[in-house]
C-alpha cells in the first residue's frame, strides 16, 4: 500500500527532516554553477596610464551548458593595491549575456603597486558560486633618453648652425662674386648619407 502526501513547508529544514524520516528516497537538487574565468586573470595593470585587462567570466551548470541571465558580481579591494570601476565604486553588478559572458568594462587600477584579488559572486535559481581573478598593479619604468636621439638632435641642430652661418657669413650682401660653391652647407630639409 502506498501512501502519497503532499507538505507544504515553510522551514527547508524542517521539511528535508521530514522527507528523510519518511523515506522518500534521494532528493535531487538543482544544478551547481561554476564560474569560468575568460580574461583578466594574471592580468599587469598600468598604473601610470591607468588602464586595465577587464575581467570576463563564463557561468556554467554542472551540465557545463553556459547560463544566461545569471546575476554577477565583481568586487575589489577597498585598501592597498586594487581598482575602481570607473565611476569610483569598489563592486560592479551585471548578468550573464545569451552566450553566459559577464564583463567589467572601465576598470581603473589605483596609484598603489602590486597584487590584488577581484571576487566574483554569481548566482541563478537559488545556486551561487565564487571565483577569484588575481591583477597586479605595476609603474613601469619610464623611458630613458636614448643616445641615438641625442645625436641626431645634435646633427640637426649643427646643420641649422651652419645653415645660419653660412646665410649671414663674413661676406657683404652687395659683393657681386662670380664665384661659384662646390660644397658647402644648403638651408632645407637634412639628409643623411655618403659624400656626393
Amino acid at each position: 500500500m502506498s501512501i502519497y502526501l503532499r507538505l507544504r513547508c515553510d522551514a527547508p529544514v524542517l521539511c528535508l527532516g521530514a522527507l528523510l524520516l519518511l523515506g522518500t528516497g534521494p532528493i535531487l537538487a538543482e544544478p551547481a554553477l561554476r564560474i569560468v574565468v575568460v580574461e583578466g586573470d594574471g592580468a599587469i595593470n598600468n598604473v601610470r596610464t591607468r588602464t586595465t585587462h577587464d575581467p570576463v567570466v563564463e557561468v556554467r551548470d554542472e551540465q557545463n551548458s553556459v547560463i544566461s541571465g545569471a546575476s554577477v558580481t565583481f568586487q575589489v579591494p577597498s585598501t592597498g593595491a586594487s581598482a575602481d570601476f570607473g565611476d569610483g565604486t569598489r563592486s560592479f553588478v551585471t548578468q550573464t549575456d545569451a552566450e553566459g559572458r559577464a564583463s567589467v568594462h572601465g576598470l581603473r587600477p589605483n596609484s598603489v603597486t602590486g597584487p590584488y584579488e577581484i571576487r566574483v559572486t554569481a548566482s541563478f535559481r537559488l545556486q551561487s558560486a565564487s571565483a577569484v581573478i588575481t591583477q597586479t598593479n605595476a609603474a613601469p619604468a619610464e623611458a630613458k633618453s636614448s643616445r641615438k636621439f641625442w645625436l641626431i638632435g645634435l646633427a640637426v641642430g649643427a646643420a641649422a648652425g651652419g645653415a645660419v652661418a653660412a646665410s649671414h657669413g663674413g661676406k657683404s650682401s652687395s659683393s657681386t662674386s662670380s664665384q661659384t660653391s662646390t660644397g658647402g652647407i644648403v638651408p632645407g630639409t637634412p639628409s643623411f648619407g655618403p659624400p656626393h
